[in-house]
């Protein structure tokens, strides 16, 4: 199997990339090895104080499904004063589950344009 490409994805103005390993393969037994990090893609919009984060769970099995989560971001300051921004785990404001790549694909692009 040839070197898969990351899956592409119609980012808009206003989100930044913390990390991508959302890559562009079916899931399959041959394809785990590409669904085997805690966090496959994780997005941050600063302004709208949202996240996305994308997980494959159970890791490395073909059984699994994908996770998409939307998450409420605050600010809040650390020790040194300065402003980070916590997420609301809890209170998700989507969820989503899927083995499908295309329609997570399909509801990340959706909530892009949403916040």
């Amino acid at each position: 199997m040839k070197e898969p490409k990351l899956q592409p994805l119609r980012i808009v103005s206003g989100w930044n990339v913390e990390w991508n390993l959302f890559y562009e393969v079916e899931p399959s037994e041959e394809t785990m090895n590409y669904l085997d990090s805690s966090s496959l893609l994780h997005l941050n919009n600063y302004a709208g104080k949202v996240a996305i984060n994308l997980e494959w769970r159970p890791e490395n099995d073909v059984n699994g499904n994908y996770i998409l989560r939307v998450i409420r971001l605050s600010e809040v300051k650390n020790k040194k004063g300065e402003i980070v921004y916590d997420g609301d785990w809890e209170n998700l404001l989507f969820k989503l589950h899927s083995k499908n790549r295309l329609e997570v694909v399909s509801e990340i692009e959706r909530v892009l344009l949403q916040f």
